[in-house]
């Protein structure tokens, strides 16, 4: 694999100024023609729409993501709650809330403990 360095660079770009294709680029520099591409472009800072694309999609998409695990965890929380002042067992109501889906870092969080103790409490510690 191929490091690319200063001097390579400076190499590229001056056997492409002088009007070189990137195919007599990649055998004077012993590369293929597609690495020379690549580095080009990168060197110029051309970033493709497809990349920029793919990164806002999966963006939105962990954001969506995300934002549904937090709301089921609320409502989680919200549950576990009222079933605590129904009269359910402390440790019995976090222990269902976790198997529903809710973390022990969540379930903590409501009593002021960590995430390890909410844990030991949830499996009867």
């Amino acid at each position: 694999m191929l490091t690319w360095t200063d001097r390579l660079d400076a190499k590229l770009l001056k056997l492409k100024k002088d009007g070189l294709s990137f195919a007599e680029i990649a055998e004077k520099m012993g590369i293929t023609r597609n690495a020379a591409l690549g580095r080009f472009q990168r060197l110029n800072g051309v970033v493709f729409p497809s990349t920029l694309e793919r990164r806002r999609t999966r963006a939105a998409a962990a954001r969506l993501k995300k934002e549904a695990r937090l709301r089921k965890e609320g409502e989680l929380i919200r549950k576990m709650k009222a079933a605590i002042a129904a009269g359910t067992d402390k440790g019995k109501a976090m222990s269902q809330a976790h198997a529903a889906g809710a973390t022990f870092v969540a379930i903590g969080e409501v009593f002021g403990i960590s995430s390890v103790r909410a844990y030991q409490i949830a499996n009867g510690r």
